[in-house]
C-alpha cells in the first residue's frame, strides 16, 4: 500500500505539486505558531515524544523512513534519504528554541558532559572514526554518521528537560509504541512484536513502560484520577511484556518492580551502602535470570516460553570473544564485524555457528558488541562511562524526590540486564537513546550540584571571616 501510494504521488507531478504547496503553507503556519513561547514548547515536546516513538525503528510508515538508521542503508532508494530533509525541517520550524538553547545551553550542557563524563564523549565519536579501519569502511562511515545524528537529536532532548518532563515524554512515548501495536496487531497472541522489528524490542520497551509507570503511581501522581490512569497504563504495559513471551523481559520487569519499591529504603542509606546494595541488587538479579532462564526447564518451558541456552547465545559468545582478541585494539569498526553476506570469508564471522548451523547476526550481548566494534579501548570507554553514571544516580537519591531520581536508578539497571542477552546499547535505537538522555541529565545534575556545594561553602566561610 506504502508503495502503491508512493508511485502515485511521484508519478503524477501535478499532485506533487499541490502537496508541495500543500507542505510549504503547512510549514510557514507552524513556524509563525511556534514563535510563540507557549506554543514552540508544545510543538517540541511533541517532537520529542514523536522522536522517543520511532526510537526502536518502528514498521509504520512513514514514521519508519524519518529513522537515522535509515541513513545507514548503502543501497537504499530515495525514501531513505527523508531524514535529511524532515531533520532540517524540524530545526526550520522551532528554530527560535534551538536558537535560544545554542545562546544559552549548549556550551554550558556540553562542558558538564565533557567533564562529568569524559569516556561517554570520546566514545560518541568512535563509530564514525572507526571507517578509518573498519572492515567495511563505507558501510561504517554511513552507519556512523547515522549514529551522530541520532546522538545529537538525543543530546538535545536530555539537554532540554528536567528528569520530570523527560518521564512524561518518555511514558507517552512508550505508551504510544503500546497503543499503535494493539491498534494495528488486534490479536495480540504469543510472541507478540507489535510494531517493533522483534518481540524482545517491544518487551524491553514495555519492561521500562511498567516501571516508569508503577513509578509515576507511586511518588508523583496526587488525584485519585492520576492515580488509575497510572496503574491501567502499568497493568497495560506488564500484559504486553508477557504478550511477547520474552522470558528475560518478564524477569526484568519484575526486578524493576522490585527496585522501584526498594526506593524508599534506598534513599535513607549512606551512599557508600546504597551503591553496594544496587551492585548487588544487580549482580545477583543478573545470575538469577540468567539461571531460570537458562536451567529451570520446568519454570523456562512452562513460564516464561524460553529453551535452556539462551537461543544458542552461550555457544557463539567464545567464539566472538576469540574473534575480538584477534583485533584487540581498534575492533571491526562500526557495523563492520557481521558482513558475512558482504565479505565472506573475509570477516571471522562467516565462520561462527552454533551446533544446531545457527549463524549469528548480532552479538546478542552490549560488552560483546562494543568490544567486536571498537576493541577493548572502546568497551573500556562505555564501562567507565556506565560506572561514572551509577555513582551519581545513586548520589541523587538522597538530594532528589524519588520521583526524578528513580528514573536514572531504572534505566541503568535495565541497561546493564538488558545487555546481557541483547548487544543493543550498541545499536542506534531506543536503548542507546536512553543511555543518553540519563548520561546527559546526571551530567548535568552533578556539575550543578558540585557547583551549588562550592557556593554554600563559599558562603559558609565567608562568613565565618565577617561576624556580626
Amino acid at each position: 500500500m506504502a508503495r502503491l501510494i508512493r508511485e502515485l504521488i511521484l508519478g503524477n507531478s501535478l499532485l506533487l505539486t499541490l502537496l508541495a504547496v500543500a507542505g510549504l503553507i503547512i510549514t510557514l503556519l507552524i513556524f509563525q505558531f511556534a514563535s510563540h513561547r507557549r506554543w514552540g514548547l508544545a510543538f517540541e515536546k511533541m517532537f520529542a515524544i514523536f522522536y522517543i516513538f520511532i526510537s526502536p525503528h518502528v514498521n509504520v510508515p512513514p514514521f519508519n523512513y524519518l529513522h537515522f538508521i535509515n541513513l545507514a542503508a548503502v543501497n537504499g532508494g530515495a525514501v531513505t534519504q527523508l531524514p535529511y530533509v524532515f531533520y532540517p525541517w524540524i530545526v526550520f520550524v522551532l528554530c527560535g528554541r534551538f536558537i535560544q538553547f545554542f545562546k544559552h545551553q549548549f556550551v554550558e550542557t556540553l562542558s558538564f558532559l565533557a567533564l562529568r563524563n569524559p569516556c561517554f564523549l570520546l566514545y560518541c565519536f568512535l563509530p564514525v572514526i572507526s571507517a578509518l579501519w573498519s572492515l567495511v569502511p563505507e558501510v561504517t562511515l554511513k552507519a556512523g554518521l547515522a549514529f551522530t545524528g541520532f546522538t545529537i537529536v538525543g543530546f538535545y532532548i536530555g539537554a532540554r528537560y528536567e528528569w520530570s518532563q523527560l518521564s512524561g515524554l518518555l511514558r507517552w512515548g512508550y505508551t504510544a509504541i503500546a497503543i499503535v501495536s494493539v491498534l494495528r496487531n488486534p490479536n495480540v497472541g504469543r510472541e507478540f512484536a507489535g510494531i517493533t522489528s522483534h518481540k524482545n524490542s517491544l518487551g524491553g520497551l514495555m519492561v521500562l513502560s511498567t516501571a516508569l509507570w508503577y513509578l509515576h503511581y507511586s511518588q508523583t501522581a496526587k488525584t485519585q484520577k492520576e492515580k488509575w490512569i497510572s496503574l491501567l497504563l502499568m497493568f497495560f504495559s506488564f500484559y504486553l511484556v508477557r504478550a511477547t513471551s520474552s522470558g528475560g523481559s518478564l524477569v526484568n520487569s519484575l526486578m524493576l518492580i522490585v527496585l522501584v519499591s526498594s526506593l524508599n529504603f534506598l534513599s535513607k542509606l549512606k551512599f557508600q551502602w546504597s551503591f553496594t546494595f544496587l551492585v548487588g541488587f544487580m549482580v545477583l538479579g543478573t545470575i538469577g535470570s540468567v539461571y531460570i532462564v537458562e536451567n529451570l526447564e520446568s519454570i523456562v518451558v512452562g513460564g516464561l516460553g524460553k529453551d535452556l541456552t539462551l537461543t544458542g547465545r552461550t555457544e557463539f559468545w567464545p567464539q566472538l570473544i576469540a574473534a575480538a582478541n584477534q583485533r584487540p585494539w581498534l575492533g571491526y569498526g562500526f557495523e563492520g564485524f557481521f558482513q558475512q553476506d558482504t565479505l565472506g570469508a573475509k570477516t571471522p564471522a562467516y565462520f561462527i555457528y552454533t551446533s544446531i548451523g545457527f549463524q549469528p547476526r548480532t552479538a546478542h550481548n552490549g560488552a560483546i558488541s562494543v568490544l567486536l566494534s571498537f576493541g577493548y579501548p572502546g568497551l573500556a570507554m562505555i564501562m567507565i562511562s556506565l560506572c561514572t553514571n551509577l555513582f551519581f544516580a545513586v548520589r541523587e537519591l538522597s538530594r532528589r524526590p524519588l520521583a526524578e531520581s528513580g528514573i536514572p536508578i531504572i534505566y541503568l539497571v535495565f541497561i546493564i540486564l538488558n545487555n546481557m542477552t541483547e548487544g543493543s546499547i550498541a545499536d542506534i535505537g531506543d536503548v542507546w537513546l536512553a543511555y543518553l538522555l540519563v548520561t546527559v541529565r546526571l551530567s548535568v545534575d552533578s556539575a550543578k550540584s558540585a557547583s551549588g556545594n562550592n557556593r554554600s561553602y563559599d558562603r559558609q566561610l565567608g562568613a565565618s571571616f565577617h561576624p556580626d
